[in-house]
């Protein structure tokens, strides 16, 4: 009898640094489900690489080569490159017919043939929202505008404070620098149609003059994909992100078994963070809720 494979045709694209042993299991419950990866390993995080492919990696899964990864660093653009990167790879296949943009801490939340239903409904999953010029917190204007250091602010009150303070520096002209598109903002987890993929591909090819402005943007990854979709006619069939989070500060917590329940219950196709070193038992029942395997299965 065969086994169903209610993710066949879906890209998914995987951003990741650490914990390889989780990392496989979410490669083998993607490969399992009939789905593609799409995966980039940090350029630093060289033992993880090594130790992945002696495990050796699903049949479905294309690592993208360690001189053609990036030194993905909070709010630079490495995260823009690097997800540019699998995308140009996963629309290259004929057979994408949805891309699913995942960090490695990223787990399934439902079995593969709900989540099958939720990501094929011909619909674009991103929080998109206009980047108004006010609060100036967040995701305003202010990170078009100004320069800044990159780097987690919310464990540095000097780059807070450096990076509040860089208006003396000048303000760019939005209108010249975006040539008339409207910037937008929204998560940096988002998935997408076959069709929306490709559209941003082509852009971005016919438009180098794009990718250069947004290399002096702060935290690009949550603006860079959503201006381009916000500028298209598939921003008419948006539905919100496919994750589900809880973010204390400046960044999500990890997710632990009496979390389960609430992120389950959300209808979200995935979760974010999970981990094995702080809750293993977590990882362990998403897993199983979602018909994978698991760090004690077979």
């Amino acid at each position: 009898m065969t086994t169903p494979k209610p993710l066949r045709g879906l890209a998914c694209l995987v951003l990741a640094h650490h914990n390889a042993p989780q990392l496989a299991l979410l490669l083998q419950w993607i490969d399992a489900a009939g789905g593609r990866t799409f995966l980039h390993i940090d350029r630093r995080a060289r033992a993880m690489r090594a130790e992945l492919l002696r495990a050796g990696l699903p049949g479905s899964t294309v690592l993208l080569p360690e001189n053609e990864s990036f030194r993905g660093r909070w709010g630079e653009y490495s995260l823009v490159a690097a997800t540019l990167a699998l995308l140009r790879q996963a629309v290259r296949d004929p057979a994408t017919r949805h891309v699913a943009l995942l960090s490695g801490t990223h787990l399934p939340l439902h079995p593969a043939a709900e989540i099958a239903d939720l990501l094929f409904d011909g619909r674009e999953h991103m929080d998109l929202v206009l980047a108004a010029a006010e609060p100036p917190e967040g995701k305003s204007l202010r990170r078009f505008w100004y320069r800044t250091v990159p780097g987690r602010e919310e464990r540095s009150a000097l780059l807070r404070w450096v990076n509040s303070n860089t208006w003396p520096l000048g303000k760019r002209d939005l209108a010249a620098g975006l040539r008339g598109m409207t910037p937008m903002s929204g998560g940096q987890w988002w998935s997408l149609t076959g069709n929306c993929a490709r559209r941003i591909t082509v852009f971005i090819d016919a438009n180098p003059w794009y990718p250069r402005f947004f290399r002096r943007v702060h935290i690009p990854d949550e603006a860079f994909f959503q201006t381009v979709v916000g500028a298209t006619e598939f921003s008419d069939q948006l539905v919100p992100s496919p994750l589900y989070e809880v973010s204390a500060g400046f960044s999500p917590i990890v997710l632990r078994v009496p979390d389960l329940p609430a992120a389950q219950a959300s209808g979200r196709p995935f979760g974010r963070k999970f981990d094995t070193r702080v809750d293993a038992e977590a990882v362990r029942l998403a897993l199983e809720g979602a018909g994978g395997r698991t760090l004690q299965g077979p």
